[in-house]
């Protein structure tokens, strides 16, 4: 029987609630709140897994986990604005590396890596992403991880050693991310609605020279390459003047094609509750995000304005359907759409930009056509006369869980049966047409003169394509057990499990969506976890799981992976109660085994590679040397393929002092081993076939985490918190069958793992040593492919076939230089104030251990008749040999001084605010009179400020779509 509310205020609630429901939402929605039984407004219940955390497939009190996990609330990472969860995550949780992947709305994704990298080859490096028990496939924008709304979000932890992981076997090696959803809780129904309002705008944009200073450095470069020069002094000074627009254009080009600001939005709206028998959550969520791009859709009907909006909705259900049996239902989705004039991206538009020099036409001719050149399109005539592109993409997330409590047969135990379909789908609506442009010039009379139409109008032509599409199928089942003796507290956990993945498109790789395959990628595992804690002190636990691939032969597609832990909470012994300093303190350490069987090859190319391929050959025959057909074996099988394997000791602590100050610190190792790498040292070539990879690659791994946060008193006027984290690690490859190489500098054995490798710049070439070149060539070493002069390059000559100098600069000079480009140092910052109604909210992070590289147009004057930027001002002449820090100029593609080099490498480290957020709450007084609950009013910021060395744009993004920061301004109301 559903009893009704008689209090004026609740029904007024339930009203306005019902009527946003028949008009905002989707009728399968309501469901759950027309279901709801009211209860009283002062009705609270407390969450009994309130303390607990989030493991593999369940929960374990905080204070018995004994392994090395790192959590962060949802309602955390709600304080900024972004298109991606993962760009919530920077600094927020220790082991945890992201990477930023650009800002181009629906196309940039971020790079998520636990503990670092520790593998080589090619395998993925990526965790596993798991939501809400279930694991998820896809990668990049598709990935359904990042498409998630921070405010659907309860938690996101990292599972990092291997006591953690280990239940999830052979995918599992590069770490675990849990997503736990929000889920109803008993109580009366809550309302919530936040909406964002802001803009986006450009971080930093290249800033290249002008007409004049360019074709003052082009003629300068000509000389130098003892040419004739192309401007006259006529021409300079029209381009410095201004006087002739049209044959002596001035024209910045990322100013024509783009805007100061884009706006940005966001509105969500949610629902809560429940009672004995139902309780839900129900959220809405709208995202839009203007591009950079200017309102070409605007100028021309046939463009389109560059915009992106993503539509997410979640249902989670949670039923009690008998006193024993329990269900849970949760669906959820996002419907995306990316609409961009030209392409469906806009990489290729940023790369026209950043090359094409701003005296190369007008933007229009004087008759109002369209300037060009054979050699370069019109960045805005492709903008506005070259069709247009949208894209439109659909995630749903569904699943349901059945649990039957068998207390009949022995307290504690229970049983579930799950089911999980995941889907993918992503389509493309290409509009395209073509335009003419022009170039002009001047006749003797003076006249403007028109070329050839490059390129030629046509209509706007469709088609409709699949882009990308993966569907995924998981079967759960699994029994637990929880139950206490006396002073023993005993858990274990038996699952098995089956999921099913079909991926279409063009991709080659598992992991990703887009694998152009029909036959799907398959796993069945039985994982367990036995948890043992004695008198509150003494902790064991045990976990394991026996996992399969069909991408491996017969025979050797299951393999075992082990884990144990243990741990001692110390504080809990009589001798520490006298200790008053300290809270808590609990000593834990863990030792398994775990896999990744994302290994190299496993797409198109070798996704059998346990099995021979066989295609075309020829033979020639006869004094005619007639060409027969013929067939043969391409690639020789590798019966032994395997995954990686990786064996991780960790040994942590984690203290509370003072009541107020929290400490937990990780130390690990890890030496994987089993990689597939390509099997030069060890197979002969002589064979005149390719070898097959084989499992032979070992890396090692070691690092420590650490993390702090200080509290606050909580009666306090002035309450404020402040936590804090690092993370090193540092890895090496400790084999990798690598061919013999002359110089032994090249080999990667025993190296970091993405060391890169080149020349090490040793400052410029001197006329003395073109003099002493010319006398000797071996005397003063330099590449056989160019022309040394002075103010070139030089680099050190190391490798000869003897292991010294040779005289000669080649591939064999390679040696290590610099570091790699992920940062093995990770630092987050987070604090916070709240006073009076007021709050404050910010978070910094801070990488170290890397190094960006400077290429490309933007560095690279001149190059495939490219533009010249600001720090080509340092060029070497004869006046500056001194003081210079680029090399002279050149009008040719000069194979010297644009070699891979130490000198075109930088410092990657920087310091970024990543958010920072200012509210105030109105007094409840003043809530109470509006009928709310609460009422926030707030600022907040993204990616706002950037301290690094490297002063010509941003070290993560130095090309293509420009990084941004959101600024935006919002409300949240609660009923």
């Amino acid at each position: 029987m559903i009893s009704y509310p008689t209090n004026s205020k609740q029904l007024m609630k339930i009203a306005f609630i019902f009527k946003t429901c028949l008009v905002l939402v989707p009728q399968v929605l309501c469901l759950p709140l027309l279901a709801q039984r009211a209860e009283k407004a002062d009705t609270v219940v407390v969450d009994p897994e309130s303390a607990a955390v989030q493991i593999g497939y369940g929960t374990q009190p905080a204070q018995h986990i004994t392994s090395a996990i790192s959590t962060v609330q949802g309602t955390s990472l709600e304080k900024n604005f972004t298109l991606n969860l993962g760009n919530t995550l920077y600094g927020r949780l220790p082991g945890l590396t992201v990477s930023q992947g650009g800002s181009e709305p629906g196309a940039s994704t971020p790079g998520l890596f636990v503990r670092g990298v520790n593998t080589i080859g090619g395998a993925a490096t990526a965790p596993l992403y798991v939501i809400d028990g279930f694991i998820s496939n896809g990668s990049g924008p598709s990935n359904a991880l990042m498409q998630l709304m921070p405010e659907e979000i309860e938690s996101v932890s990292v599972l990092k050693d291997a006591s953690a992981t280990a239940i999830y076997g052979a995918r599992a090696a590069n770490g675990v991310v849990l997503i736990t959803t929000k889920a109803g809780r008993s109580g009366p129904l809550k309302v919530s609605f936040t909406t964002k309002q802001g803009f986006n705008q450009a971080q930093y944009l290249p800033k290249f020279l002008d007409s004049y200073q360019y074709a003052s450095l082009f003629n300068e470069a000509l000389r130098n390459d003892g040419l004739a020069e192309r401007y006259s002094q006529a021409d300079l000074d029209a381009y410095r003047t201004g006087a002739d627009p049209y044959f002596h254009p001035n024209v910045n080009w990322y100013d024509q094609v783009l805007r100061k600001i884009a706006p940005a939005s966001s509105y969500n709206l949610n629902f809560s509750g429940g009672d004995n028998y139902v309780r839900y959550y129900v959220m809405l969520n709208a995202l839009n995000s203007q591009g950079l791009f200017k309102k070409f859709g605007d100028q021309n009907e046939e463009s389109s304005n560059s915009k992106y909006s993503r539509y997410n909705f979640r249902t989670n259900l949670d039923i009690n359907l008998t006193t024993r049996l329990s269900a849970q239902f949760k669906i959820a989705g996002a419907l995306e759409q990316t609409m961009n004039p030209n392409n469906y991206t806009t990489g290729g538009t940023f790369s026209l930009l950043a090359s094409l020099p701003p005296n190369a036409f007008p933007v229009y001719n004087p008759d109002g056509s369209f300037g060009g050149s054979s050699l370069y399109a019109n960045p805005v005539g492709n903008m506005l006369a070259t069709g247009f592109y949208k894209n439109n993409s659909r995630t749903i997330l569904s699943s349901l869980k059945l649990t039957e409590q068998l207390d009949m047969l022995t307290p504690g135990l229970s049983v579930s049966a799950a089911v999980s379909i995941n889907n993918y789908f992503e389509s493309g609506s290409q509009k395209s047409k073509q335009y003419p442009r022009f170039a002009i010039s001047k006749n003797d009379a003076g006249e403007t003169v028109y070329g050839p139409a490059i390129g030629q109008l046509t209509s706007l032509v469709g088609s409709e394509i699949t882009l990308d599409q993966y569907r995924n199928l998981i079967f759960q089942g699994s029994l637990d057990y929880k139950r206490s003796f006396g002073k023993s507290d005993l858990s274990g956990m038996l699952l098995f499990s089956s999921d099913n993945v079909t991926l279409f498109g063009s991709s080659a790789e598992p992991g990703t969506p887009s694998a152009n395959s029909t036959d799907p990628y398959k796993h069945n595992a039985a994982s367990g976890r036995l948890s043992y804690v004695y008198n509150n002190k003494y902790i064991a636990g045990f976990s394991a799981s026996y996992m399969g691939s069909e991408s491996f032969p017969e025979g050797k597609r299951y393999g075992f992976f082990p884990a144990g832990s243990l741990g001692w909470i110390a504080s809990n012994e009589g001798f520490m109660k006298q200790v008053k300093a300290i809270d808590f303190l609990k000593l834990r350490g863990s030792y398994g085994l775990t896999g990744n069987d994302l290994i190299a090859g496993l797409g198109l190319s070798g996704r059998y590679a346990y099995m021979p391929t066989y295609g075309g050959a020829g033979y020639f025959f006869g004094t005619g040397n007639n060409g027969a057909g013929g067939y043969a074996e391409i690639n020789i099988a590798n019966p032994n393929l395997t995954w990686e394997k990786e064996k991780m000791l960790n040994l942590g602590m984690d203290a509370t002092i003072f009541k107020r100050l929290d400490i937990a610190f990780d130390y690990f190792k890890r030496d994987r081993y089993d990689i597939l790498v390509a099997s030069n040292a060890t197979m002969p070539q002589f064979t005149g076939i390719p070898t097959p990879n084989l499992n032979q690659g070992k890396t090692r791994s070691a690092g420590f985490e650490l993390a702090l946060r200080f509290n606050s008193r909580k009666d306090a006027a002035l309450g404020y918190f402040l936590e804090g984290n690092v993370s090193y690690f540092k890895n090496k490859i400790v084999f990798n069958a690598e061919a013999l190489q002359f110089n032994k500098e090249l080999y990667a054995t025993g190296r970091q793992i993405g060391q890169p490798l080149g020349l090490k710049a040793i400052g410029f070439y001197s006329q003395q040593d073109i003099e002493k070149r010319l006398a000797d060539p071996k005397s003063v070493p330099g590449v056989l492919t160019e022309v040394i002069r002075a103010g070139d390059i030089k680099y050190e000559d190391v490798g000869g076939a003897d292991g010294k100098p040779d005289g000669i600069i080649d591939g064999n000079d390679r040696v290590a230089i610099g570091k790699p480009g992920l940062p093995n140092f990770t630092a987050g910052l987070h604090g916070g104030l709240r006073y009076k109604g007021f709050d404050l909210d910010l978070v910094f992070q801070g990488v170290s251990g890397n190094t960006v590289y400077l290429g490309g147009n933007y560095f690279h004057a001149f190059q495939a008749n490219g533009q010249v930027a600001a720090i080509a001002e340092g060029r070497w002449t004869e006046q500056t040999a001194s003081s210079a820090t680029y090399p002279r100029l050149s009008s040719k593609d000069n194979l010297n001084n644009y070699q891979f080099s130490s000198f075109w490498q930088r410092n990657g480290s920087f310091v970024k605010l990543r958010s920072a957020e200012i509210g105030y709450t109105l007094p409840t007084p003043v809530s109470d009179k509006l009928r709310l609950e609460t009422i926030r009013f707030f600022v907040n910021g993204t990616n706002l400020f950037s301290w690094d060395k490297v002063p010509y744009g941003d070290p993560e993004s130095l090309a293509g779509y420009p990084v941004t920061r959101t600024i935006t301004a919002g409300f949240r109301i609660q009923l």
